[in-house]
């Protein structure tokens, strides 16, 4: 088995909130993709943010209705 198949078997075994702060460490380990701005960062890590203490978000239905306006 693959390190990372391995890494990932073990890790869908741990609690919820375990999962959750892997998953964030992880995400903040990746680089912001090319072309990403500061203003876009600060973004992204506001309402990530605002994820990890649970507060909602935009629901899909509202997002996928301003983009096809």
């Amino acid at each position: 088995m693959e390190p990372a198949a391995k890494l990932l078997e073990e890790a869908l075994h741990l609690p919820e909130d375990e999962r959750e702060d892997l998953a964030a460490k992880l995400l903040d380990s990746l680089e912001p993709p090319s072309g990403t701005s500061i203003e876009d960062i600060d973004e992204l890590e506001r309402r990530a943010d605002q994820a990890r203490k649970g507060e909602p978000g935009v629901p899909w239905t509202e997002i996928k209705r301003d983009l096809l306006k």
